[in-house]
């Protein structure tokens, strides 16, 4: 997956935008499936330390998450389109991405995308997160409001505009991706 080029946020998405959204999309979904790929329940279940995540606490995170983002980017779609409120919109594109991509800042998880062991397993839990991708990848395909003038409210990152609520779902799933391959390379992973 490729770094988005700064670009200006002023009016609609262009197809270019939409091309690397969807690229994007598309590619953390094959990276988050090849790190999971043929990972043991001892793998899976493996902890550092009993305050981190497992990768099947991961998966299950990013499976709510998923969920949730794409919730919130149908409702922020319902809204009348409102182009004055771009200047609530505080941060890039690229600020959005970098922000959520990196693992040098880590916040709680809100209480409904705590990991409980809902989905019964990873494999449930990817299943879920596929489906619910499949469905983010044709409604941005399909979507031909402006997706700069509809707005989302992140916990952390404020006002964004729904373009960049779809960037923050590839984002999302690389920062937890990433924390995958952090703990599959833990001294103590099961082998």
């Amino acid at each position: 997956m490729q770094n988005l080029q700064p670009t200006s946020a002023s009016g609609p998405v262009t197809d270019e935008q939409r091309a690397y959204a969807l690229d994007a999309l598309n590619a953390t979904r094959i990276s988050l499936r090849q790190s999971l790929e043929g990972l043991t329940d001892a793998q899976l279940s493996y902890k550092p330390a009993p305050d981190r995540w497992s990768v099947a606490e991961c998966t299950e995170h990013i499976a709510l998450v998923e969920r949730g983002i794409f919730g919130g980017i149908q409702k922020g779609m319902s809204y009348p389109a409102d182009p004055a409120r771009r200047a609530e919109v505080r941060l890039s594109d690229v600020d959005v991405i970098k922000a959520v991509r990196s693992r040098a800042v880590t916040l709680p998880a809100p209480d409904p995308f705590i990991p409980t062991g809902r989905f019964g397993s990873t494999a449930a839990a990817l299943l879920d997160f596929e489906q619910q991708r499949d469905v983010a990848i044709a409604y941005v395909q399909a979507q031909t409001d402006d997706l700069r003038t509809h707005y989302f409210r992140h916990i952390a990152l404020g006002w964004l505009d729904i373009y960049q609520a779809v960037l923050l779902l590839s984002a999302h799933v690389e920062r937890h991706r990433k924390q995958i391959d952090e703990l599959k390379s833990s001294p103590d992973f099961p082998a």
